[in-house]
């Protein structure tokens, strides 16, 4: 067939507006996903560059040390092609000065002898297709670290395929970075999974060991990617809007966390179609493996994890490159990642089948004489506070005690032991800004590796690329400021206490009285004309981040000011029940603070019904105990508030 060399002026110039190599660039051009996209009804046929695993133009590639950098680059054309098709891929540096000099930018290309192309850049759309294989662009360390360096590949078609200046090239930026250190503290690494939908990865490179500085999580999970089928039937890549901004904004989040010393690795989940971890027949295994490749190399991952749940495997039939689910296949994909990834991590999360059936989502069995156990780095038993192992992997590869951090409560101190004795990883999922894991992360830290664990008090909401102090975070600091109140009470009704008399609303004011220790609270009503010039003390435990109020408790001693002792303590109704009489009983304790579904509750436990908070004072030192208050009438709290924030 023979190709047409004119194109509809309105279609170039969309061409030119949003184009490979962002001659004008565009923020939506390129969709983090590998099926293919429609061209539309244009007339004649064309191609242009695109880079594999969704990559924008500019996307950076980052060079560590001495290891290398690898792009992959594919062809599409705008419709199937009916021969096939040789395309040839160059480094081009004239494509690399043109879009300096169109955006006012001078990035300097990357030394050329340190760049390559895989096959000498030639590759093939094969009749029928629109899109070539991809290709591998090696960038070998080299440059100055600091300096942001650009590639630019371009492409030419055999039989007439038409390309513009402006969609027939493509351009990485190209970052060399020194050597990531290391940071290993003990023979057990820390694993932690990112729920990246609602949370922000940077939040675990905030917690370091407290003597030798090191980071506390070894390994972060993106968690998490997916497995889908594209229109041909074949295994790709997804990846949600939450995982795409992990990707776009690498540099930013994955980056700062391997310059710590933090592993961080993509977790691929199942996601309701046939294609799954056990469903992949071999040449599909060898191909998503490819395309794995390609998201580790780009996006600068430093392995995979697999999370072989959610697939429906009741679907595989009829879809071309599938095969009956066996734990022999998810070997095969393992095999085939390890093949093309000698020098990058791969671990299997295994729990209970989602009916609650015995556990198979994790991989058996030899491949090409390499057995599962060799090409695994790790696997983590997923069930949380729960115990199980595999028999058939080593116990240093093993996790076989994970903890929901969501879920509150203790480590499993015999497990934690077990591990730290015998086993090679512990992990914990879903760290939460909003949650308090300070108490439980130091509990691993000190029982895995003796030493504590310090958090910076610092957070990233999801989006955010610089951190900010916590005003969410159950800390000391959580608690400051102004509280809307409402307490159950008793009341003066119909010339009687009622001790079901309702609810009160008033604000409270929580100020610093020693950081880290105890606070001021004013305005407890009716009493707030007492609590605003004595406020009571309230303490503050650095070790369960829980707040308590002594009672009774002396809120003013005696001085010139005023002579009379005051003291805030538990009350009921004196004898004749009236309105004016009080009577100050013996009960101690402490008004605690305690989060139930995320609201703050200050209980006094143990109190009668009728009895509440009254500041009595004295002018004898406490022989006797008068009560001044002239309100009698008020609603006065049983001392039991619900807190919400003003």
């Amino acid at each position: 067939m023979k190709y047409t060399r004119f194109i509809k002026s309105s279609f170039w110039i969309a061409i030119l507006a949003c184009t490979s190599n962002l001659f004008i660039a565009c923020e939506d051009d390129i969709t983090i996903s590998s099926e293919n996209k429609s061209f539309g009804n244009i007339e004649g046929n064309f191609g242009y560059v695109k880079s594999a695993a969704g990559a924008k133009a500019l996307t950076s590639i980052t060079i560590n040390g001495d290891k290398h950098g690898t792009g992959h680059l594919y062809f599409e054309l705008n419709k199937a092609a009916n021969k096939d098709i040789t395309v040839t891929f160059k480094i081009d540096e004239s494509v690399l000065k043109a879009y300096n000099q169109a955006n006012g930018t001078n990035y300097p290309i990357y030394p050329t002898d340190k760049l390559s192309l895989e096959n000498e850049g030639v590759t093939t759309i094969s009749a029928g297709k629109q899109k070539s294989s991809s290709i591998e662009l090696d960038i070998q360390s080299g440059g100055t670290i600091g300096t942001t360096y650009a590639v630019a590949v371009s492409a030419t078609a055999s039989d007439g395929i038409e390309t513009s200046s402006n969609n027939q090239s493509y351009i990485y930026l190209v970052t060399p970075q020194a050597t990531l250190p290391n940071t290993e503290k003990g023979t057990v690494k820390t694993i932690c999974y990112i729920e990246v939908n609602n949370e922000n990865i940077l939040n675990t490179g905030e917690y370091t060991m407290e003597n030798s500085g090191k980071p506390f999580f070894d390994i972060v999970n993106v968690f998490a990617a997916n497995i889908r089928l594209n229109e041909e039937g074949k295994p790709y890549v997804y990846c949600n809007p939450q995982v795409t901004f992990v990707l776009e904004n690498a540099d930013k989040l994955i980056r700062p966390l391997q310059q710590k010393g933090i592993k961080v690795h993509l977790t691929i989940l199942g996601d309701h179609t046939p294609a799954g971890m056990r469903s992949l027949g071999n040449e599909a295994a060898k191909d998503f493996a490819k395309e794995l490749k390609s998201y580790v190399d780009i996006y600068g991952f430093d392995g995979i994890s697999f999370d072989d749940e959610w697939s429906n495997y009741d679907l595989v039939a009829g879809y071309p490159g599938l095969v009956t689910p066996s734990q022999e296949q998810y070997s095969r994909l393992i095999y085939e990642c390890r093949q093309i990834m000698p020098d990058k991590q791969f671990g299997v999360y295994w729990c209970k089948q989602e009916n609650g059936g015995a556990s198979i989502n994790y991989p058996l069995g030899e491949v090409e004489g390499k057995d599962v156990n060799d090409l695994l780095d790790y696997t983590v038993y997923g069930n949380y506070n729960l115990w199980d192992k595999l028999g058939h992997i080593d116990e240093g590869k093993q996790c076989p005690y994970a903890i929901n951090l969501t879920e509150g409560g203790n480590p499993n101190s015999i497990f934690l032991n077990q591990i730290k004795d015998s086993w090679g990883y512990f992990a914990l999922y879903n760290l939460q800004i909003s949650k308090n894991s300070e108490t439980i992360i130091n509990q691993v830290g000190e029982t895995l590796y003796g030493e504590k664990v310090n958090w910076t008090g610092q957070i990233y909401g999801r989006t955010d690329f610089t951190s900010s102090e916590t005003t969410t975070r159950i800390n000391y600091k959580y608690y400051l400021g102004e509280w809307n109140v409402t307490a159950s009470c008793i009341s003066w009704v119909n010339n009687s206490w009622n001790q079901w008399g309702g609810n009160m609303t008033f604000t409270i004011k929580i100020e610093e009285k020693i950081e880290n220790e105890s606070y001021y609270v004013y305005g407890i009503q009716p009493y707030d004309q007492i609590l605003k010039k004595y406020p009571l003390i309230m303490n503050y435990n650095q070790e369960t981040t829980q707040i308590s109020i002594p009672i009774p408790q002396t809120i003013h001693e005696p001085d010139e000011e005023n002579p009379l002792l005051w003291q805030m303590s538990y009350a009921t109704i004196g004898d004749p029940k009236t309105a004016n009489t009080w009577k100050k009983v013996e009960t101690t304790g402490n008004i605690i603070g305690a989060f139930y579904n995320g609201t703050l509750y200050l209980e006094a436990n143990g109190t009668a019904r009728m009895q509440t908070l009254i500041p009595f004072c004295s002018n004898d030192k406490g022989s006797t105990w008068l009560y001044l208050h002239t309100n009698f009438t008020d609603k006065h709290p049983k001392a039991s508030f619900t807190l919400t924030r003003n």
